[in-house]
């Protein structure tokens, strides 16, 4: 997968990440969804070639931004 992680997400409180937030912290790089049927928060980014997909769920937008955080540092 390409790395898109020249991007270094700012640090931002945990209490404050929000569904927005999250969209306008993480959107340009993955496709952030809310399922609330499910409870969970998705993220999702597919490489340019369509070969690969990265898909990334939690429980709260807090979460998810920690999730994130870590896909982009640990991206090759």
């Amino acid at each position: 997968m390409q790395n898109h992680g020249a991007h270094r997400a700012p640090q931002i409180a945990p209490a404050a990440i929000t569904g927005t937030s999250l969209l306008k912290t993480y959107g340009d790089r993955w496709d952030i969804r809310r399922e609330l049927a499910a409870g969970i928060f998705t993220a999702e980014r597919r490489s340019p070639d369509g070969a690969h997909i990265r898909f990334i769920c939690a429980r709260s937008a807090p979460e998810l931004a920690g999730k994130l955080d870590a896909a982009e540092l640990a991206a090759p």
